[in-house]
């Protein structure tokens, strides 16, 4: 009998927040593909849902920083229904006093492999005028100077990726989410029975993913689950789009003239 269920993939899936979005998509009826660098957690998961609901569940447990284990990954993409793209690898110092590995590393987690599945699950959805992508970002992004080293300006390349594919894929039927975590516990287990003390200002993994999800189901483009304004997001683009109008412009602003 041929199975009929949408089909996720979902990277950095040993991270609260991918083992959240993995329980809420596999009770919505998805069969998952669990992308993690290390396989305790979404294993631990896997069983609990596959006692509690019928999905098929996968976990591969990757380096995507390897070639090898990009490719195996890369089987997998032609054909999902949704990519949730959540890789995340933070930089240990500054740029100056930072390692080479580690910036490396960091620049082919968080852009390189990110803009390929990106564009790998895009192409194929593309073709089939079906899908969505969901990319998951930092407000670091919007203020890279609050982060450490160069973590903060991969989370603007995230951004505005998942923007310039928003405009591209306008006419091709294929849904792009970008959303944006402000402080969020990222590494609590993620069930009810194990919910970590909760801190002042920083949100649970589980109120992340189930405002996402609500989000998605709107067909926001853009998300932030803890944007208590709906408008805020709304005055930011008008304020940046007034900026970018007052740009173009073919004469030197005056303060920069040679005087006398």
């Amino acid at each position: 009998m041929s199975r009929t269920r949408p089909k996720a993939l979902i990277t950095h899936a040993s991270c609260a927040i991918g083992l959240v979005y993995a329980d809420r998509l596999a009770r919505r009826g998805y069969d998952l593909v669990l992308v993690a660098d290390r396989g305790q957690r979404p294993t631990a998961l896997a069983r609990i849902l596959q006692r509690e609901t019928d999905a098929r569940i996968e976990v591969r447990v990757a380096d995507l920083t390897r070639e090898r284990h990009l490719k195996d990954v890369e089987a997998e993409v032609p054909g999902l229904d949704l990519l949730i793209n959540n890789l995340e690898l933070p930089i240990d110092g500054s740029i100056v006093y930072g390692r080479t590995p580690s910036l490396d590393r960091l620049l082919d987690i968080n852009i390189k492999v990110h803009a390929w599945l990106t564009a790998t699950a895009a192409r194929s959805m593309v073709m089939r005028r079906n899908g969505a992508i969901v990319n998951v970002a930092s407000a670091v992004g919007l203020a890279p100077e609050f982060a450490t080293g160069a973590h903060g300006a991969t989370k603007a390349f995230v951004i505005a990726l998942t923007r310039t594919l928003q405009a591209e894929l306008v006419p091709d039927n294929v849904y792009v989410q970008l959303v944006i975590a402000a402080a969020t516990l990222t590494h609590g287990w993620p069930w009810d029975d194990c919910r970590p003390e909760p801190l002042p200002g920083v949100m649970t993994p589980q109120d992340f993913v189930d405002a996402a999800m609500v989000g998605f189901d709107l067909r926001e483009p853009v998300t932030i689950p803890s944007l208590a304004e709906a408008d805020g997001w709304m005055r930011y683009e008008n304020a940046r789009n007034a900026l970018l109008f007052d740009l173009v412009n073919g004469d030197p602003a005056s303060r920069y003239l040679k005087r006398g």
